[in-house]
């Protein structure tokens, strides 16, 4: 592209399409100003004046920010999520383990004639918390 004294509507044209070239083509989808400078002839100052050339690289570039910052959020949700998967697989393996313990310990309860009533009733209060209660420390 020739460098003429200021950027006519055609130049606006092809300095956006440029740059929507250049965006494509980059790696992480950024464009810096230096390298459209480079690339159409202009000056930075002169492009950044244009409006639609400094809104058309702001718009690039924010939202390549965010597609960024998105991709990272993701794979950080992933990654809870398997970490919060992993847990509550081995908290349903940990409540069958209990399940079946509780059916082995009722069936010997059961064997040895101990009724609900005594499996249910209240702990007897150790000699300390006894001692405690009624003054005697």
């Amino acid at each position: 592209m020739k460098k003429s004294a200021r950027i006519t509507p055609e130049a606006e044209k092809e300095i956006c399409e440029t740059i929507k070239r250049m965006a494509y083509l980059s790696k992480n989808g950024k464009v810096t100003m230096t390298d459209i400078a480079k690339e159409v002839g202009f000056s930075r100052p002169a492009l950044y004046k244009n409006d639609a050339i400094s809104a058309l690289y702001k718009e690039i570039n924010e939202s390549q920010n965010l597609k960024q910052h998105n991709s990272k959020t993701i794979e950080k949700l992933e990654a809870e999520l398997a970490k919060a998967k992993n847990k509550i697989e081995r908290l349903e393996t940990t409540l069958a383990e209990y399940d079946l313990k509780y059916v082995r310990w009722l069936y010997n309860a059961t064997n040895a004639n101990i009724t609900i009533e005594q499996l249910n009733a209240p702990m007897p209060e150790s000699i300390k918390t006894g001692a405690r209660k009624s003054g005697k420390r």
